[in-house]
This record gives C-alpha cells, structure tokens and sequence, in this order.
C-alpha cells in the first residue's frame, strides 16, 4: 500500500523493459517475418530508436497532448530543474514566481533556486491546512503582470486534495504571460489528463507514477511554449543526459497497463485510459474510505487533511481527493508503526521532515504524533522557516502514508487496521 513511492511494476512492462535492452542495439530488419519489404523501414536504423518514438506516443495518449511536445528524461525533478535553468529569462529583478505549499520538492526547489540565482521574487499559494486543499481562489490576487512562472501540482502526494487547476490556470492566463507549470505525478495515475483543458502550459510527470519504468517527461502545451526557450535545440537541452533506450521501450506498456483496466473499453489508447481510469478511481477511493472510517474508529489515529479544524464532516471525501491517506498515532513515532504495519504483512512509507511543505505548514512534524497541531484550523501557521531549511524537527517525527493501487483490496485495509488495532 505504498503507491506513493514505490508502485508495483505490472508484469507487462516489466518484461516489456526486458525485451528492450535485448534489442535496442540490433538493426531493424527490412522485411515483416512474410517476406514484404517495408518502406518504413530506414537502413542501418536501430530498433532502439523507435523506443524513444514510441514512448512519445504513450505520454502524449496519457496527456492528450502532441508527440512531438513531450521530452524525456531520467526523472520529472531532474527536468525540472532543468526548465528552471532555461527560464533565466522569466527570473529576473522585477519578475516573480508563484508557489504551492501543497507540491513536492521537486516542484519548488528547481524554482527557489532559480529565482534565487536571477532575482525573481517568489510569492506563495498556500492551503487550508484542514484539508490540503489549495484554493484556486487566492490566485486572483497572486498572480500580477509581473508574474512570470506559476508552479502547483494536480494533487497533494500524501494527503490526496486535488487541486481545480483549471480555475487556477484561467487566473494565470487572465492576468499575466506568465508560463503556467503542473506537476500531475501524484494525479495521473488517477485521474484523465487532459493539457488543453488543464489549461496548462508544461506537464511535469514520472512514468513510474504509474508503474512504468524510471523515466520523467515534459509535456509541452503547444511548440509555442518549447520555442520560448532561448536555445537553438531546447528539446536536446531539456532532455540533456537522455534516458536509457531499453527503460523507454516499457513506456508504451506502462500507458497500455491503464488502458487495460476496463476489459471492455474500446477505440484508441487515449479513449481507453479515458474509460478505464475513472472506474478504476472509483474502485481505489472506496479503499482509501474504508481505511480512513477504519483509522478513526481506533480512536488513537489522526487522519491529516480529514480530522482538521473544518467545518466540513471529517470524512475522506468531504473535498475532493484521489486515494492517498496519511496519518499519525498519538505518542507513537511513524517508523515504529511502518514497522509494526510491515510485520504484518502491510507496506506504508513514512513522510519525514524536508518530504512535505503540507505536512510542515500543519505541524507535523514538531513532535512525535503531533496530532493537537495537525489538527490547527484553514489558517495554521505559516511555517516559513522550514523553507530556508532553519527549524529542527524532532528526529523521530514523520506520519505514515498510504497509496492505493488497482491491486489493493478490502482485505489489504482490514489488514492495515488490524495492525493499527494492536498497537493500542
């Protein structure tokens, strides 16, 4: 149950992956196994070549974007921090940078040191500590004619909000030129990505998200947005480095493997991951529904994001969330639980001090099992000091987090809260 870090590889791309180093450094051949010569066929070409094409088209049916808008690299944060590198230009003294406090480091660090290097002032959306959720609303006021870059993710790794993107992206568009980046790595293996309707301009995702190999991609909007950045080859600057051929040839497979979760959905890979995934959601969310009602009537276990000062009911689908749960147990350190939950049989990952701004900005990270200050109000305190990496957390302080695949099961939850159950 740890899909939040380390996803299970389906068979499928596994062998796929292994096939692939076999054969990328042989030649095509130029005849089908009947004899037919192909025009297609290019003379001396390798068959790892078509991998990186292939891959492309994957992403780009994940994305609904273009083939030839998508750049691969070895991880989403090494792209990232490369985009960063590139829009020297959009950071300047006078520009300025929005962030979310609900992304991953690999979304904020690239941008903080970039802005940092140039000038550019960064400026802050920030979550109802409550929930996770960050409102679309403040972007109103936060994005200016100044701003130049506006970086948020799609959903909360460990809490599982989602965030309306959407909204905030007509905020971007309406007032500002500013580039408009969205990290969906925790929101794609959930939910349909749709570029256009995000109205994002660059994607940010790791394949292995959603149990493909260890390759990231950019998705750009449209050829405009790759054409802004100042050198002659940015798909060659972005990508620097490349990515192993043979690691790209399970790509393809990763995107079938979601199309696949409908046994009945037809029409192209697009269409299929379209019908596929929200079933499959639907599946998931009833897990991480059944685990959080589980979790509270221990008594003994705080819910982040669900058992908050709100007004809302503390229920897991009060806002809108994909199935990612994170929690802590009063007076318990979380790597005392993890091991108490992998003893039987029951894998979780544990969120430390530096993995989460969410998790810093609601308190988490104070004490061991700090619930009282998890649970501070929408407005919390604003835990500046923790993004100049000044605060000392307690060493044993962290949450447990929890991440739903399609291969979960009610019993896998009512194993977890039996776990839970002994430790009181």
């Amino acid at each position: 149950m740890n899909a939040q870090d380390y996803p299970q590889v389906p068979e499928r791309v596994s062998a796929a992956v292994s096939r692939s180093f076999r054969a990328s450094p042989l030649l095509e051949p130029m005849e089908s196994p009947h004899g037919v010569a192909s025009d297609n066929k290019v003379l001396g070409r390798r068959i790892g070549e078509q991998f990186v094409d292939a891959a492309k088209n994957a992403v780009a049916d994940l994305t609904g974007a273009l083939p030839s808008n998508v750049v691969l690299g070895s991880s989403r944060a090494a792209l990232l921090d490369q985009l960063a590198s590139v829009l020297y230009r959009r950071l300047r003294l006078g520009q300025e940078v929005v962030l979310s406090r609900i992304d991953d480091p690999a979304n904020i660090r690239p941008w903080r040191r970039a802005a940092d290097l140039y000038g550019a002032r960064v400026r802050w959306a920030e979550p109802d500590l409550s929930t996770g959720v960050l409102p679309a609303w403040q972007f109103a006021n936060l994005v200016r004619p100044e701003t130049t870059v506006v970086a948020i993710a799609a959903a909360n790794r460990y809490v599982g909000s989602v965030t309306d993107v959407r909204a905030v992206g007509e905020a971007v568009h309406n007032k500002s030129r500013g580039l408009f980046v969205v990290d969906v790595n925790s929101y794609a293996p959930y939910r349909v990505v749709d570029i256009d309707d995000m109205q994002a301009d660059v994607l940010a995702l790791d394949i292995s998200s959603i149990g493909g190999p260890t390759v990231g991609a950019l998705v750009f909007r449209d050829s405009s947005v790759l054409a802004s950045i100042p050198f002659n080859d940015p798909r060659g600057v972005l990508g620097v480095g490349g990515v192993s051929e043979g690691l790209l040839g399970g790509v393809p497979e990763a995107v079938e493997h979601l199309a696949r979760l409908d046994d009945f959905a037809l029409g192209s890979r697009r269409h299929r991951v379209a019908d596929a995934l929200p079933q499959a959601t639907r599946y998931m969310n009833g897990l991480a529904r059944r685990a959080v009602e589980g979790l509270q009537a221990l008594g003994t276990v705080h819910v982040i994001g669900v058992d908050g000062e709100s007004e809302l009911l503390p229920y897991f689908d009060a806002v809108e969330r994909v199935p990612r749960v994170s929690f802590i147990v009063e007076g318990v350190p979380a790597a005392v639980v993890v091991d108490r939950l992998l003893s039987n049989g029951v894998v979780a990952g544990v969120v430390k001090p530096g993995d989460s701004e969410l998790l810093a900005s609601m308190g988490v990270f104070e004490e061991i099992g700090a619930s009282r200050r998890a649970r501070r109000g929408r407005h919390g305190r604003k835990n500046a000091s923790s993004l100049s990496g000044q605060t000392e957390y307690h060493p044993d302080s962290g949450a447990v987090a929890i991440g739903f695949a399609p291969h979960n099961t009610d019993y896998d939850v009512d194993q977890l809260v039996r776990a839970m159950a002994s430790l009181r």
